[in-house]
């Protein structure tokens, strides 16, 4: 093994170790779920218990084909009106298929005859994968020329280029790389 080799197979270590570890700061943080009691507020309101088991059975109403049930609530209200039962209404905060979210709901004891959803903060959504690059490259220095083309494949890049130079004549060149920052 050559000296330069040596040199590069270190540097590529490096660079990769110091990459990874900047990308670790990248990943989303989990929301902290624990349980919480109800609270009834002086308005009359309620901050709904929060129970971070999750359910075992199936939501109470259909989840549209490719959506993603994220949170459940189940609500009890005991009309105003004299004589009227219990009625419950179990909604259901879903990721729709084009990444922002949605809510849906029924109830056991009725119809639903109006459901409002208001989003006063609209998702983040993720932003569009963009796995491929392309494009050209010039060596001013040795007058060389040629394409390129990358590939990102989770966490490591890989790509290749083509071209000609007046030192080497026909070159090709293959990369593998180690994705980082953002």
């Amino acid at each position: 093994m050559t000296r330069e080799t040596a040199l590069s197979l270190i540097l590529a270590g490096v660079v990769g170790v110091f990459g990874y570890r900047l990308g670790v700061g990248d990943a989303p943080v989990i929301e902290r779920v624990e349980y919480r009691p109800a609270v009834v507020q002086a308005d009359g309101s309620v901050i709904a218990e929060r129970d971070p088991t999750p359910p075992a059975e199936p939501a109470p109403h259909r989840i549209p084909r490719g959506n993603v049930e994220v949170r459940r609530v189940e609500i009890e209200v005991q009309p105003d009106a004299p004589g009227c039962p219990v009625c419950r209404v179990d909604l259901s905060l879903v990721r729709d298929t084009e990444g922002g979210q949605r809510v849906i709901t029924s109830s056991p004891d009725g119809t639903v005859t109006r459901a409002l959803d208001v989003p006063i903060y609209p998702a983040l959504l993720p932003p569009p994968v963009r796995p491929w690059a392309a494009g050209i490259w010039h060596d001013p220095i040795n007058e060389g020329f040629g394409v390129w083309g990358e590939r990102d494949i989770s966490r490591i890049r890989v790509g290749a280029s083509a071209g000609y130079d007046d030192v080497a004549g026909p070159r090709a060149d293959l990369r593998v790389g180690w994705t980082f920052g953002g």
